[in-house]
């Protein structure tokens, strides 16, 4: 009998992916690259000591935007500050400054927990080379 080997989407389920571990509080609790199976026992164990964590996968771009590529999200902080409500502008400042001295998938761990309308606000470009998807 063949052995059938599990596979996540097209990759093999041992390959290293990067994730992100957050709390019940929506706090990092830590990233960095693990196996499906390493992340499924780390959150098992977590759930035995009563503790409730999820995990993302990053998917972004392992390298810093350009100055270009940012553009359209400083052009956005810079030029729609008047139409954004204060909190939203703060966090779209936020995310303009991890991105621009961090790798792009860094950008999802704070864009992840916006919700959907601020999401919408961050250019598409951007968007993908973090990691995010798009229907």
């Amino acid at each position: 009998m063949k052995k059938k080997v599990v596979t996540s989407g097209n990759k093999p389920i041992d390959r290293k992916q990067r994730y992100a571990v957050f709390n019940r509080n929506d706090r990092l609790v830590r990233k960095g690259a693990y196996t499906a199976s390493e992340i499924q026992q780390y959150l098992n164990q977590k759930a035995h000591e009563d503790k409730s964590y999820y995990a993302i996968e990053l998917k972004g771009l392992n390298r810093k935007l350009t100055t270009k590529e940012l553009k359209p999200l400083e052009n956005k902080v810079k030029y729609e500050k008047d139409t954004l409500p204060t909190k939203d502008l703060a966090d779209l400042k936020t995310l303009l400054k991890m991105l621009k001295t961090k790798p792009a998938w860094e950008g999802m761990i704070k864009a992840y927990h916006f919700d959907t309308a601020l999401r919408e606000e961050i250019p598409l470009s951007i968007w993908k080379k973090m990691g995010g998807g798009t229907n």
